[in-house]
């Protein structure tokens, strides 16, 4: 059974070495394996090009000296797949080697067991400064769960025709891309099950760019983006967004009228979390 992972990646070329390996590293196979690259100027074309001659990956390189995002590569991989089934891996985090013979295991196994849903998810190790955590837990993430908050995190494991039928990722959104997408899935599809086995190795330690660093701008475009796309939105799922955004990237400019939601909410904590974090700055 063919199996699609597809990776993005900017000028990362070691921590991409690492990630590429995990893929080829699984106990599954076949799998298909396609690489954007965004416009790389650290030898990660080259190297993505040497791979790509040899057979052991498909290569998507943006040669243009404009980036396009890194949504513009998931989808055009995305169109690219010839898996039945497909899966994401960010390029600074890694697969442990069962994560895709489990996936294939278990979507088998709730397919004879006749439960309806539309992806499957792994628990995560997140590798901090402070060491590692294991996170995004929960059991099974509803329509209604991801409605408040990104219960998944940024990887599933579908069905290749699910994820273009919901139309793969908004390429606007300069963030929360993979919520978005795991937001249409479940509502079209059905609930994203976690196998629970903590396959995916998220590396949050190293000096490279991450999401929760990016412009304060660029971050509040992207809630608002989604909290759109959610109207009509209840006042509970309102306050547990704002609290998501303010918890989640510090660098947000803060709002008392938001603030109020969220403490109208009953989000008492964040709220202080917010005062505190703001008065020591």
């Amino acid at each position: 059974m063919l199996v699609t992972v597809y990776i993005t990646t900017y000028n990362r070329r070691k921590l991409l070495e690492r990630a590429i390996n995990s893929v080829l590293n699984q106990t599954h196979s076949p799998i298909e394996l396609i690489v954007a690259d965004d416009g790389s100027t650290d030898g990660s074309q080259e190297y993505l090009t040497e791979m790509h001659e040899q057979g052991i990956l498909t290569a998507i390189l943006n040669t243009t000296g404009k980036s396009k995002g890194a949504c513009y590569g998931r989808n055009k991989a995305i169109s690219m797949a010839k898996g039945e089934f497909i899966s994401g891996l960010d390029d600074d985090d890694y697969f442990e080697p069962w994560r895709i013979e489990t996936f294939i295991k278990k979507w088998q196994e709730y397919t004879v067991n006749k439960k309806v849903f539309s992806a499957l998810f792994d628990s995560v190790v997140e590798h901090r400064i402070s060491g590692p955590v294991a996170c995004y837990d929960t059991k099974v993430a509803t329509y209604q769960k991801l409605r408040k908050g990104n219960v998944v995190g940024n990887q599933v494991f579908t069905k290749t025709s699910y994820l273009k039928a919901v139309g793969g990722f908004d390429e606007q959104m300069p963030a929360l891309q993979d919520w978005d997408t795991w937001l249409r899935l479940s509502n079209h599809y059905g609930d994203i099950l976690n196998v629970n086995t903590r396959s995916y190795i998220q590396i949050q330690n190293h000096e490279g760019e991450r999401i929760t660093g990016k412009p304060a701008n660029k971050i509040r475009f992207a809630f608002n983006r989604l909290m759109n796309k959610l109207q009509p939105l209840t006042r509970s799922e309102e306050s547990h967004l704002l609290a998501t955004m303010y918890s989640g990237y510090p660098q947000i400019d803060i709002r008392i009228s938001e603030l109020f939601k969220i403490f109208k909410g009953g989000h008492f904590r964040k709220v202080a979390q917010v005062v505190k974090r703001t008065l020591l700055k």
